[in-house]
């Protein structure tokens, strides 16, 4: 199956009908109506100071690429998905490229499994095509396709959009396989080049959640925090870090403990082999088996605590790299679960921050920052 090129059509947000500053407002690895499209429109329409224009491009490092030289203000990139993790090519780039990360969106995303309109049993299909990782979050029901004594084929595509693009053309030049062949993409994508839906929410956990980080050439411009009290308009912030740790004892610990001593919370940790870092990091070839820990947590409410933490992570590790500090995504189920545990979170009332959660049934006393409100320290440094 010949791979399709991505798509040159370009996505509009925002009123404006001029060009944007620096090319593209957005770029995303992938075709008109792939799910890291769908992500970038979802998020930028809800920002009405920008506008332009969004493009796909055919893979990861042209994406950064076109960041970095200014053809494009952001990019978006999935980062990892709640069922089948992370995408370790992109932290690769987060660390080789001089760009931050200025913002995350979550979307939970269906995962269909489309055909020519001439396919009416899921017995007919022998081949399936889609995305390695999201097939690979669609297995169960996969492994359910059979081509005789073995389970149905899986050929890999760029992206899911691109896969309808393939098949497609298969069904248009007559190929003998085509009737035999599916792909998983979303709805929109199979609308968009002439298929149907054969079976819809084929994904392994039906609420799995594929988080995206927007990444741009400057660092997001953050609202000043009031270390003192709650604000009904704080939102929620992360930051993301990268650190190359000697390996000894204690090492580990002593990074972590940073964390704790400021009660910050981290939200995630990361590990990728120590030659992802190259000579951007070591002066020397690194050993086997040493590792860089990428880090997410939550941000401190208070700047100088910030600052005190960034500075002990600089003094216990070999290296150390603020990737970004940026408003943080929070989707329903975040907040059905915060509701659930101590009241340890400032206020944060924005529909954005909490999607699909009417703002009157939002308890402002238990959502964004950590550091300060009742019972609660203020953290110091």
């Amino acid at each position: 199956m010949a791979a399709a090129e991505p798509s040159k059509k370009k996505q509009r947000v925002g009123a404006s009908e001029g060009p944007s500053e620096g090319g593209s407002l957005c770029v995303y690895m992938g075709s008109e109506a792939c799910f890291s499209e769908k992500a970038a429109l979802a998020y930028f329409s809800r920002r009405a100071s920008l506008s332009g224009s969004m493009e796909g491009v055919g893979t990861y490092d042209a994406l950064f690429k076109a960041v970095e030289e200014g053809q494009a203000q952001y990019g978006i990139v999935p980062i990892e998905n709640s069922y089948s993790g992370s995408l370790h090519n992109v932290y690769d780039l987060l660390l080789a490229h001089p760009l931050h990360i200025v913002g995350e969106i979550g979307m939970v995303e269906e995962y269909c499994l489309v055909a020519g309109k001439g396919v009416k049993e899921l017995s007919e299909v022998k081949r399936v095509c889609g995305h390695p990782q999201i097939m690979d979050a669609c297995s169960i029901f996969l492994n359910t396709l059979s081509n005789g004594d073995e389970v149905a084929e899986r050929v890999a595509a760029m992206n899911s959009a691109s896969a309808c693009a393939d098949l497609k053309k298969e069904l248009e030049n007559g190929s003998a396989d085509a009737l035999a062949t599916a792909a998983v993409a979303p709805r929109e994508a199979a609308v968009l080049h002439g298929l149907e839906v054969l079976a819809p929410g084929i994904a392994n956990d039906s609420n799995a959640e594929t988080r995206y980080l927007i990444i741009g050439r400057h660092k997001e411009r953050l609202v000043e925090l009031d270390a003192t009290a709650w604000h009904a308009d704080t939102p929620y912030y992360k930051t993301s870090v990268v650190l190359a740790l000697s390996n000894q004892q204690g090492s580990i610990f002593k990074v972590v403990s940073q964390f704790a001593l400021r009660n910050v919370n981290i939200v995630k940790v990361e590990t990728r082999p120590a030659a992802t870092g190259g000579s951007q990091v070591y002066s020397t070839s690194p050993r086997h088996w040493d590792y860089l820990f990428y880090i997410d947590f939550e941000s401190s409410k208070s700047p100088a605590t910030n600052k005190a933490l960034m500075a002990s992570l600089s003094e216990f590790s070999m290296y150390c790299r603020e990737l970004g500090t940026y408003r943080a995504h929070i989707n329903s189920l975040e907040v059905q679960h915060r509701r659930g545990a101590s009241s340890r979170y400032a206020a944060s009332s924005t529909t954005e921050n909490c999607p699909g959660v009417p703002l009157d049934r939002v308890d402002v006393r238990e959502y964004g920052h950590r550091e300060t409100g009742p019972g609660r320290p203020d953290g110091g440094v």
